[in-house]
């Protein structure tokens, strides 16, 4: 906590009083062990006395052996309950990220109290102009694929590679094939891997 009260300080120092600064927190790294509600409820206590602006909420790590924040959790927002309780603990506007996969649960996380924006993930990598066509009232809800029997990681792996496709203007209308996403995330992982022991190996 205390590394991340000094970023946000010395942000502040740079930057002044009126430009926004926020803060993206787990909730949770779902590792045993590992940092727990609990320990973030704390910081986002520390958060509340800070400079910051918002505090964006999410959880999850891609550590060996962190659960996915999709599994068990309902088809709903996954960490809404962490939200409502650290709305007790802060008055900074609260963003939360992960789960949101249809208008009614954005709206409805809203209007709850419990948070002032939703984040959207995954349901912008299958339509990146969700939140126009949401406010033009023009679209239903994205479609999510689904994959029977996916490997750990392997869904991870398949947003992952259709949002490098967005970056890089590469996108179809078509859900790609979950096996070879995994093969090309792989792919891309050793590569990234190659690049990083260059500069910080040793």
């Amino acid at each position: 906590m205390q590394p991340l009260l000094e970023a946000i300080d010395t942000t502040r120092s740079a930057v002044g009083p009126d430009f926004p600064i926020a803060v993206k927190l787990n909730s949770s790294d779902q590792l045993q062990g590992g940092f727990n509600t609990e320990d973030a409820l704390t910081v986002v206590a520390a958060l509340d006395r800070s400079s910051v602006d918002l505090i964006d909420i999410s959880g999850g790590t891609y550590f060996p052996g962190a659960k996915s924040a999709s599994d068990g959790t309902g088809r709903g927002p996954y960490f809404l309950e962490f939200a409502k309780r650290a709305r007790a603990v802060t008055t900074k506007p609260l963003m939360l990220t992960g789960g949101f996969k249809t208008r009614a649960q954005a709206e409805d996380a809203v209007a709850s109290g419990a948070i002032d924006i939703v984040g959207l993930a995954r349901a912008l990598v299958l339509e990146p102009s969700l939140p126009d066509l949401w406010k033009a009232g023009r679209t239903p809800d994205p479609l999510f694929p689904r994959f029977s029997d996916a490997p750990e990681g392997g869904i991870t792996a398949w947003y992952t590679m259709r949002l490098t496709e967005i970056g890089t203007d590469r996108e179809t209308s078509a859900f790609g094939d979950l096996e070879q996403a995994i093969k090309n995330y792989k792919v891309r992982d050793k590569l990234r891997t190659k690049v990083w022991l260059r500069h910080f190996a040793e």
